[in-house]
């Protein structure tokens, strides 16, 4: 596929795909939504987001809303939080109270399950 017809299926500016893939910009997780969906790899694989420290819990956090290709006001919505107090726990600056443990334990499951292969994956999505 040339960056014409990714650009096209994708409806990217050849610009943005050439920017992306000489690491002049880092892309957005929209943008990485579009190519996950016309390349048939899953977000986190585009993202290299298996290489994020998860040190601490809001590294943790972070790392799994970018697995699961959430902006930050969008997984503040899911979890019914302010953007900015999902932005303090991904800053560690706070903690998430008890009432929120639940869900995110949900999205950090994603995170437990790591034990995979990025060819893997691929190899799995490309056969379908």
């Amino acid at each position: 596929m040339t960056i014409k017809d990714l650009a096209e299926a994708s409806g990217m500016s050849e610009t943005a795909i050439a920017n992306l893939e000489s690491n002049k910009k880092t892309p957005k997780i929209e943008s990485l939504r579009r190519l996950s969906k016309v390349l048939n790899v899953p977000i986190f694989y585009l993202g290299c987001f298996e290489q994020l420290p998860e040190n601490t819990l809001g590294q943790r956090i972070t790392k799994a809303r970018l697995f699961h290709g959430f902006t930050s006001q969008e997984f503040a919505k899911i979890l019914n939080v302010n953007h900015k107090t999902l932005r303090s726990w991904e800053q560690d600056k706070s903690r998430p109270s008890f009432i929120y443990f639940n869900t995110l334990k949900q999205f950090l499951k994603v995170l437990e399950d790591q034990n995979f292969d990025c060819n893997e994956v691929i190899e799995k999505t490309n056969k379908k």
